[in-house]
Parts: structure tokens; sequence; C-alpha cells
């Protein structure tokens, strides 16, 4: 009777489903040309410069999911005040994927700059996925002081307030790993008042982990430097520690600013290449 009993509880043992997976792609839009290193890498020296790529990046899953990470920009005044060069909208940088501005489903904003933030009205379509906490802190009390909205624009605000009224804006409070199947949402390290970082399981079996800017450039990674623009240096450090710990190799932790990206993996296009 015990053997029958346990025949028929083991029958019944919840096996939870696999986790979705994506191909992963990382786009580059644009290029700011002469940037310097030392407003990527703490402690850098001030005579070098880098022509620094601007990318989203492309989440493909098999249901039919397509997400980005982060948005891009394209407002006029950023055209003048940075050294933009190669530029395309990235709503359009996408289209060698097959993908349409109105294909995106998600967009997980890993923070509010203007660089990353700039590009949701590209994409009227999708779902914000912010930090509760970033989202509450630049629609609120940032603007209550001068210097606590640094690279924040005021139109991105207006648009994620208007999403968000839309009920297409979904609050994440801090680690995430359940709400959508393959994909967790990881606290940053403090690079606006609380920026993020996503993990991805992908259809090779391994985990990849897109830092945009919590990680501008390999370096901080290989030297184990914070980035330069940072509230909490410590925090920062914390957060490469904590990549390395989920990413399924080191090299699949992805800098958000880094051209060498561009090398480094496949291309599917002149400005697309496939993080595997």
């Amino acid at each position: 009777m015990r053997t029958l009993l346990a025949v028929a509880m083991a029958a019944f043992v919840f096996i939870p489903p696999e986790a979705e997976k994506f191909d992963v792609y990382a786009v580059r839009f644009a290029t700011i040309a002469n940037f310097p290193v030392s407003s990527l890498i703490s402690g850098a020296d001030r005579s070098r410069r880098l022509d620094i790529a601007m990318t989203v990046w492309v989440l493909k899953g098999v249901n039919g999911r397509v997400a980005l990470v982060d948005a891009g920009f394209h407002r006029d005044q950023y055209f003048t005040a940075f050294a933009v060069k190669d530029f395309v909208l990235p709503s359009e940088a996408i289209a060698p994927l097959g993908i349409k501005p109105e294909d995106v489903t998600d967009i997980f904003l890993s923070h509010m700059h203007w660089d990353h933030a700039g590009g949701l009205d590209l994409f009227p379509a999708a779902r914000v996925w912010v930090q509760k906490d970033e989202f509450e802190y630049y629609t609120g009390e940032a603007w209550q002081s001068r210097n606590t909205h640094g690279g924040i624009d005021a139109d991105d605000v207006l648009e994620m307030v208007k999403r968000n009224t839309m009920g297409r804006v979904t609050l994440v409070r801090g680690e995430d790993e359940t709400s959508i199947s393959g994909i967790g949402f990881h606290i940053g390290g403090k690079h606006t008042w609380q920026s993020q970082f996503v993990s991805v399981q992908t259809r090779a079996g391994s985990t990849v982990v897109l830092a945009s800017d919590n990680v501008y450039l390999y370096e901080n990674l290989d030297t184990h430097k914070p980035i330069a623009q940072t509230l909490d240096a410590d925090s920062n450090l914390r957060t490469q520690d904590r990549m390395r710990s989920l990413a399924s190799a080191l090299k699949l932790v992805v800098p958000g600013h880094d051209p060498a990206v561009f090398d480094r993996f496949p291309h599917i296009s002149d400005r697309i290449v496939k993080i595997e």
C-alpha cells in the first residue's frame, strides 16, 4: 500500500516549466567620438580618449516577445552637446533583425539617463520595466533641487509618466527573477538613483549579463575599477562581482559602451552582433 501511495504521489510532483530562452543581440546605433576615458573609468588618465559605442540590446524570445534593453536617444540637443556620428534611429537600427518598432513588446530600462531612455517614444506599444525607486525619484524628488537630476531629460520623464497612465510601466521592486521567464532584473551600482542590469537565459544554454552603464568598458571588469560616474564606487564594484557570479562566462558580461563588443561576437550585420 505504501509503495502504491508513493507512486501515486510521485505522479503529482510539480515540475517547474523550463525558463524561456532568448537570442541576444547588441545593436550599435551611433558613436560618440573622442570621449574622455576618465569619465568612464575611475582614475583613468585624463588625456585618454575613445570613440564609444551607443548601443541597445535586443532579446528575441520563442513566444513572440521582443524586448529591448534600453531605448537609445534621438533628440536634437544631444547632437550639438556631443560629437555624435554614424547615427541611425534606434527604431531603424534593429531592422536587420526583422523587427519593426511596433513589434517591440517590452523595454527593460537600465536607468533614466538621456542616452538610454531618450528613445522610449520610438516604441509606443512597448511596456517599460524600470526599478520602482528609479521611477519614483526621477518623476518626483529629483526635480526639487538643481543638482539631483543631471543627465535626466524632462521629456523622457514626461514620456514615462504618460506611459504609466496608459498602464504600460511595470515597477520592478529590487531583485526579480520571476516576473518574466528567462529574465532576471538585478540592482545596479548607483550609476543613477537606482539603476538595474539584466540577466538573460539564451537558446545556447548560457546566461548573459547586460550591464548597460553599470559597467562602461571591459577595462572596468579587467582591472576591477569602478565606473567614473557613480554615486557610490563601492556599490559599483559589488555589482561587478555580482555580474561575474551570474554570467556563464566572464565574456558574457557585456559592458554598456565598449566598441570592442562589436569585435568579440559574431556579426549579423555591420552594426549588430549576436551575444553567444
